[in-house]
């Protein structure tokens, strides 16, 4: 009984830090777009964050990555998903189309072709929404 109990504390850990973890890329503070209209986040499809701020420092994961890299990861991304593979990008509101261009242009190359861009509800006043 006692290793059994021992899987399941280790369970709950792991579950507790990967939570963290897939939380922590939403978090970054961007000050997204707003928007008249959007299409809110599907909760079953598993797409990548990548985020712009306002230097122009593309970050996935967390970690900050150059645009070779990105070109990389999102192969990777193709190889393992297939035909289902999605990317949801967040950009600062202050950054200009020709910074986020490129990273388009990486997922294309990739064969990713399912991009969302977050923005916020005009509506609202308040928090960011997907």
């Amino acid at each position: 009984m006692t290793p059994m109990i021992d899987v399941v504390f280790l369970l709950i850990i792991f579950f507790l830090v990967s939570s963290h973890l897939a939380r922590q890329e939403n978090h970054l503070p961007l000050d997204l777009p707003t928007a008249g209209t959007f299409q809110p986040n599907d909760p079953d499809k598993q797409a990548l964050t990548i985020s712009l701020d306002d230097a122009a420092s593309i970050r996935v994961r967390g970690d900050v990555v150059s645009i070779q890299a990105l070109g990389l990861l999102l192969a990777e991304l193709k190889a393992q998903d297939g035909d289902d593979a999605a990317i949801r990008i967040r950009v600062d509101g202050q950054v200009q189309y020709a910074l986020v261009e490129p990273v388009l242009r990486q997922a294309a190359l990739a064969g990713v072709t399912d991009a969302s861009i977050a923005v916020r509800d005009k509506a609202t006043s308040g928090g960011n929404q997907p």
